[in-house]
């Protein structure tokens, strides 16, 4: 795996497990689970981009086209993954819908700061 994708998805395990513990402490245990998964759902989504972006590495053989069409089905599957995901958290589990799109969010978020933090390991 990509040392970016390694940084970005242990960066987002880190925001989750803060997260879920600051809403532990400050809101409820059903808050910090419900943060706690919608974090997971966004280390899931990094995950399978990481691997789909792997695989695509190690195809010696494939030209423009097939790049593009691993893109647009990695995008596919990550967006029915977090759909279906956050479907099942609100319908299913009962989760609080606050807590658990700003989990998600929290795991997003670090996609902004990975370029910042390469940048800055770069410089040194």
């Amino acid at each position: 795996m990509r040392p970016e994708y390694s940084r970005l998805i242990k960066l987002q395990g880190a925001i989750t497990i803060t997260g879920a513990a600051v809403a532990y402490f400050l809101v409820s245990p059903l808050a910090a689970k419900s943060v706690a998964y919608g974090g997971c759902i966004a280390l899931a989504s990094a995950w399978f981009l990481a691997r789909r972006f792997q695989q695509g590495s190690l195809e010696k053989s494939a030209d423009a086209e097939w790049h593009l069409r691993q893109a647009y089905r990695a995008t596919i599957e990550r967006f029915i993954w977090v759909a279906v995901m956050l479907v099942i958290g609100f319908k299913l589990l009962e989760f609080a819908p606050l807590w658990m799109l700003a989990g998600f969010l929290g795991g997003q978020a670090a996609w902004l700061a990975v370029p910042i933090w390469m940048r800055v390991e770069n410089v040194k």
